[in-house]
């Protein structure tokens, strides 16, 4: 986002948002963030890997779409090939903030929604509104204050169990070697599960992995990794 301003209803009330599938609305990206809440739906069509943070150095988990810069495959002809689209890319271009940024500490009714006005879905026309003409929030807006509700408890889930993750050493580096149009070429900076060390925890271990859910994610994650070859035949079909 290049410009987030509170959400309002008087200011932003004939706004619309255009849902529309496309690289000109800023679907143009090669991994998208995403949280723990979301791998049961997204691992059934995505590739998932965790990617350190360019900022802080922690380790996030992404959904890859593509391979190089501005390359996502699954958006194709105006449509997105996958039955669930992230969170990340439905919420835009809305995201929360504080109501107060002087507050050090903030609960759930300290948040506002802001907007993007600077964004290519937001115009006067076409799509779906935010206000109705009572200047009510839309059932879409709504929809979108769930998401995003979902997104920021979601982020805390997600942190913890990465945190749990490094404790066993359970992260890796890994390369993906892809060969397109006869030339080798690596893909570097994503880390998987070690399949080796969670063979090798204690029962004890996977017990408490389990019953926190993250063995199940575990598993989730590792066979998200044959999407791979999806994208390596979308890549050569383009």
């Amino acid at each position: 986002m290049t410009k987030a301003t509170l959400l309002d209803k008087t200011i932003h009330a004939n706004l619309f948002i255009n849902t529309s599938v496309g690289h000109e609305f800023g679907d143009n990206i090669n991994y998208i963030p995403i949280v723990a809440d979301e791998l049961k739906q997204l691992v059934l069509d995505y590739p998932v890997y965790f990617m350190k943070n360019s900022q802080t150095g922690q380790f996030e988990l992404f959904a890859l779409t593509g391979f190089t810069a501005g390359q996502n495959l699954f958006v194709h002809q105006g449509k997105w090939r996958a039955q669930h689209i992230p969170l990340h890319i439905k919420r835009q271009p809305f995201k929360l903030g504080l109501r107060d940024n002087s507050l050090t500490e903030a609960t759930d009714n300290d948040l506002a929604v802001l907007i993007d006005e600077e964004h290519p879905r937001v115009n006067s026309d076409t799509g779906e509104r935010i206000f109705d003409e009572q200047g009510e929030p839309s059932a879409y807006l709504n929809s979108v204050c769930e998401q995003l509700m979902t997104l920021m408890h979601g982020n805390k889930r997600t942190n913890a169990f990465i945190n749990t993750l490094l404790q066993h050493e359970l992260i890796e580096a890994v390369q993906l070697s892809l060969t397109q149009h006869g030339e080798k070429q690596t893909y570097t900076g994503l880390y998987a599960i070690n399949e080796q060390a969670l063979a090798e925890l204690s029962t004890e271990a996977l017990k408490s992995l389990h019953e926190m859910g993250y063995l199940q994610a575990c598993y989730m994650i590792i066979a998200a990794t044959g999407h791979i070859q999806k994208l390596l035949n979308w890549q050569s079909e383009a």
